[in-house]
């Protein structure tokens, strides 16, 4: 039988790699990933292995007594299993293994892929247990997923914090497309508390009739904002932020030298302390992620305590908090017309450069 082709993917730059036997695969980390090499994969510092296997089978009961719900396991192994009969007898197979270390592999089998494709209630589909899976293993290395969009400016780099639906990504696009700023991510970012590393990849951006004027796409986000159940048929494949951007105006693995908070009320920008902006940065990370309560990664803990996840949940704190503190500024942004953000921002930014400048000479 002829192997299953391998594609490989890198959704951030060293950090984190994807092989797969599923072409155009799709995650939180990625939705319009082009294609890597072997190599680029290689020199990831966490390389995830996903694949389908339409005829899965799992290891008899005797070596995974240990039951929980759907889920099955052995004390102190790194193995964990998932079955379950479905439609017109059909099984929904999962097997993962090496979910302790930074080389995991997981593989489904044909139904789980084809049916389950979103998150229903303990049920999560393939795109997401890799998510969830991906963000702990990032806090066990001293890294932290941010929910955020940022981008360089001149001499400082800026990310930009927000609710849902207010405006972080139109922000960033906004800044590199209209204002010549350099990308570093428009919906999920990277930090250690110091740099911000890019996520390029993500292609939310595509909502916004502002910034993608083909037809197709105003007519598409004109349907999801009348009925919003829309958002769950798969559409065609999303267009990268490379196909807007040149080479020369995306950044990546830059200091962080300001925290902006988005907000809306009457324009205006001002100085928020490091607590609030740490309290914020947490609570939006809180509504993105969700490995604290992934049912594959709890189900796992509960057999092998070394995936701890309280202690990731520690080090995420521990990094925000450095992140907020080690910025230069920590800024709140307010304004009632979203694509007025990006001058705000880019204004305060130009007004505190002069600021500095006339300080050093006086």
């Amino acid at each position: 039988m002829t192997p299953d082709p391998q594609f490989y993917y890198v959704a951030a730059a060293g950090l984190l790699g994807v092989r797969t036997n599923i072409k155009d695969f799709k995650w939180s980390y990625g939705t319009a990933m082009p294609e890597a090499t072997a190599d680029e994969f290689q020199n990831c510092r966490l390389r995830l292995t996903v694949e389908l296997d339409r005829n899965l089978e799992l290891p008899p009961c005797s070596e995974r007594l240990g039951k929980y719900h759907y889920w099955s396991g052995s004390e102190g192994s790194d193995a964990i299993y998932y079955d379950r009969t479905f439609m017109f007898g059909r099984q929904l197979r999962l097997a993962a293994q090496g979910l302790c270390g930074v080389e995991p592999t997981i593989r489904v089998n044909g139904a789980y892929l084809r049916y389950v494709t979103h998150r229903f209630m303990n049920l999560h589909s393939l795109g997401y247990i890799l998510t969830d899976l991906a963000s702990l293993m990032l806090l066990h290395q001293g890294f932290a997923p941010i929910h955020c969009s940022a981008f360089q400016a001149g001499n400082a780099t800026v990310v930009v914090a927000a609710p849902p639906n207010t405006g972080k990504t139109l922000t960033s696009v906004s800044a590199c497309m209209n204002r010549g700023a350099k990308f570093i991510a428009e919906d999920l970012a990277i930090t250690d508390g110091t740099n911000v590393y890019s996520i390029p990849w993500t292609s939310t951006f595509r909502y916004y009739s502002d910034i993608d004027k083909s037809w197709g796409a105003r007519f598409g986000n004109a349907a999801k904002s009348i009925f919003p159940p829309l958002e769950l048929i798969r559409g065609s494949h999303p267009r990268p932020i490379t196909e807007y951007l040149p080479p020369e105006q995306f950044a990546d693995n830059q200091r962080v030298t300001h925290v902006v908070v988005l907000e809306r009320g009457e324009s205006g920008v001002r100085t928020i302390g490091d607590d609030e902006a740490f309290q914020k940065l947490r609570n939006l990370n809180r509504y993105e992620f969700n490995y604290c309560r992934a049912p594959m990664l709890v189900a796992h803990e509960f057999f092998n305590p070394k995936l701890d996840i309280e202690g990731a949940h520690r080090a995420e704190a521990e990094i925000l908090q450095t992140l907020a503190s080690n910025a230069d500024e920590t800024l709140a942004v307010t304004t009632l017309d979203p694509p007025r953000y990006a001058d705000l921002i880019l204004e305060a930014l130009g007004e505190r450069a002069a600021d500095n400048s006339i300080a050093v000479a006086a």
